[in-house]
């Protein structure tokens, strides 16, 4: 079988941002992508949506305080797969900074669906502003 014929046995779809935006509600971690003084990284990152920006929590020593004072150009991006070979993907692109607003940092912080996955003390609190959304629904067969 060619890789041809194999593709046309599954669909793409694309999804509207407002799905997308469904969709990174619907889990808690994902992967925060971006350049610094030491090439490409991709770090996983529990986080909740609030708001239409994405917040996550980190120490104030570790590789992610390095964005603190933000970084204009990072992707984020969340997928799912089932065992039938459907799933979806959604990225985010945009811009990413600490949060200084002690009303918000006290939303995140308090809110029920983040707490640090790495354990540890986390109370540095980020923010990703999107500046747009992409996603993709794939049905295998």
């Amino acid at each position: 079988m060619s890789a041809s014929d194999d593709r046309s046995k599954g669909s793409l779809i694309e999804l509207p941002p407002e799905e997308c935006v469904a969709l990174l509600g619907s889990t808690t971690v994902g992967r925060l992508a971006f350049v610094d003084a030491d090439g490409q990284q991709l770090i996983p990152v529990n986080f909740t949506v609030i708001d239409e920006k994405i917040y996550f929590r980190t120490s104030r020593d570790g590789i992610l305080a390095g964005l603190a004072g933000g970084h204009e150009d990072i992707a984020f991006g969340v997928d799912h797969q089932d065992v039938f070979r459907d799933g979806w993907n959604v990225t985010v692109r945009g811009s990413v900074a600490a949060v200084t607003d002690e009303a918000i940092v006290e939303t995140v912080v308090s809110h029920t669906r983040l707490h640090p996955w790495a354990g540890g003390d986390r109370p540095l609190v980020m923010a990703i502003a999107p500046r747009a959304i992409d996603g993709r629904r794939v049905k295998g067969h």
